[in-house]
C-alpha cells in the first residue's frame, strides 16, 4: 500500500514564512496589456500632444521611441542564521554517549522529546518514529507516525508540537504497544533536504530527551556533531531487550531523500 505524505503549502518571502519553512521565490512585476495603456506608463502624457497644423512644407513625422519601465524583480536574502531559540528546559542530569543503552523502567511510558537550533533558515527539520517489527519494518504505513499521521494505530505512540519547548514529543504508552511491535526509531528529516541542497551541517544542538510519566527528566542525548552529507537523521530508538524496554542513543545519519529514508523501513510513499 502507498502512502502519501501531505504537502506543505508555499508562501511568499517574509519572516514568517521562513519560519514556516518555505524557502522563496522570486517577485517578478510583468506588464500586461492594460498596464501599457495606462497614461502612467506613457512617456508622454496625451494632454501633453500638441495640435496639428496646416503646413506647406512636407510633413515630418517625429517617432518617439517606445520606451517604457522595466520591470524591476526584487529578491529579499534569506538570513543565514535565524537567532537561537530560548528554551525553557531543565537542567538534565544524566547524559548519553552515541551507542549508549539505558533501560526506561516506568511501566506507564515515557516522552522522547526532541528538538534542535539551525543555521540556515531554509532548513525545516520534521521528526519521526517508525514502529518496527521483527524483521526491521514497519508493521504497515499507519506504523509510521507524524505530523501528518499523530497516532498508531494500535494508541500507544503519539506525536505533537508546538506546545512545549520542545520541537516535537513523541508520547509512548508501553502498555498499549502492540507485541508485534519490537523496535521504535526517533528520526529527524530535514523538509525537501536533496531538492534544496540541504543537510545536517546546517543544523546545531539536535537533541533528544526523556522524560518518565511524571514529566522528571531521566536522561538527554546531544548529537557532538552535525554532518553535512547527512539529510536523515535516526537519534535513538526504543527497542525490547528480555521483556522489558530499553533506549539506545544511535546518533547515525544517511544520504537519502524521505523516500529513501522511509523505504529503508518499509514505509511506501508516494
Amino acid at each position: 500500500m502507498a502512502f502519501e505524505i501531505p504537502m506543505k503549502k508555499t508562501a511568499t518571502l517574509d519572516r514568517s514564512s521562513l519560519a514556516d519553512k518555505r524557502g522563496f521565490m522570486n517577485i517578478r512585476q510583468s506588464l500586461d496589456k492594460n498596464t501599457l495603456n495606462n497614461d502612467a506608463f506613457r512617456k508622454t502624457p496625451v494632454s501633453a500632444v500638441p495640435a496639428r497644423t496646416q503646413s506647406s512644407a512636407p510633413r515630418t513625422q517625429s517617432v518617439a521611441a517606445n520606451t517604457q519601465p522595466v520591470p524591476v524583480r526584487t529578491v529579499t536574502a534569506v538570513p543565514s542564521r535565524p537567532p537561537k531559540k530560548q528554551r525553557n528546559l531543565p537542567a538534565g542530569n544524566v547524559f548519553l554517549k552515541k551507542g549508549q543503552k539505558i533501560p526506561v523502567a516506568d511501566p506507564f511510558g515515557i516522552k522522547i522529546s526532541l528538538g534542535w537550533d539551525i543555521l540556515d533558515g531554509r532548513c525545516e527539520p520534521d521528526a519521526s518514529a517508525f514502529m518496527l517489527g521483527a524483521d526491521g519494518k514497519v508493521l504497515g504505513d499507519e506504523w509510521f507516525i507524524f505530523y501528518g499521521q499523530t497516532t498508531s494505530p494500535d494508541g500507544s505512540v503519539k506525536y505533537s508540537s508546538g506546545q512545549t519547548d520542545d520541537d516535537a514529543v513523541m508520547t509512548v504508552d508501553f502498555r498499549k504497544v502492540s507485541p508485534e511491535v519490537q523496535r521504535i526509531v526517533f528520526s529527524v528529516t530535514i523538509y525537501e533536504a536533496v531538492e534544496k541542497g540541504l543537510n545536517f551541517g546546517m543544523t546545531s544542538d539536535v537533541y533528544a530527551r526523556i522524560t518518565d510519566s511524571r514529566n522528571v527528566e531521566t536522561a538527554r542525548f546531544i548529537l557532538d556533531e552535525c554532518y553535512s552529507n547527512v539529510t536523515a537523521m535516526v537519534l535513538g530508538e526504543l527497542y525490547r531487550y528480555k521483556g522489558e524496554w530499553k533506549f539506545n542513543a544511535v546518533g547515525s545519519g544517511v544520504a537519502k531523500d524521505l523516500a529513501g529514508f522511509c523505504a529503508m523501513y518499509g514505509v511506501n510513499l508516494i
